[in-house]
This record gives structure tokens, C-alpha cells and sequence, in this order.
């Protein structure tokens, strides 16, 4: 997973350690848990459950985690 791959302007946070989330321009919000990317209801989002990823690397790194 590059970073070409997203849209620019898209957003990378990592939910409780593990799941990592974007928020991509007129699409919304996905999880990337796992590698694949799935529609995600950002509803359930509070502050200290989420937060930005530092860099798009950091962000990556955890997606290859949950593989």
C-alpha cells in the first residue's frame, strides 16, 4: 500500500492501536483492517479511541500489522 494510492486530501488515523482508518475525500470513512478496505461508521469515533497517524508510514505500518 503506497500513498498514491489515496486521493489527496485524505485523512489517516489509527483506532485503539490497531485499526487504521481513513477519510477519503467524497468517499468518507474506511477500514483498512486487514489490508481491504471496508465502509466504516465513523459514529462510534470519540476523542482518545482515535487519533491522527503521525505520518502516512506510521499508518501503513499498522495496516501490515492486521494482515
Amino acid at each position: 500500500m503506497k500513498l498514491t494510492d489515496f486521493p489527496e486530501g485524505t485523512e489517516f488515523y489509527i483506532k485503539e492501536f490497531d485499526v487504521p482508518l481513513a477519510n477519503i475525500p467524497n468517499k468518507g470513512w474506511v477500514n483498512l483492517f486487514g489490508g481491504k478496505p471496508r465502509a466504516f461508521d465513523a459514529s462510534g469515533l470519540k476523542p482518545g479511541n482515535n487519533w491522527p497517524a503521525a505520518n502516512f508510514e506510521e499508518w501503513a505500518k499498522v495496516v501490515e500489522n492486521s494482515k
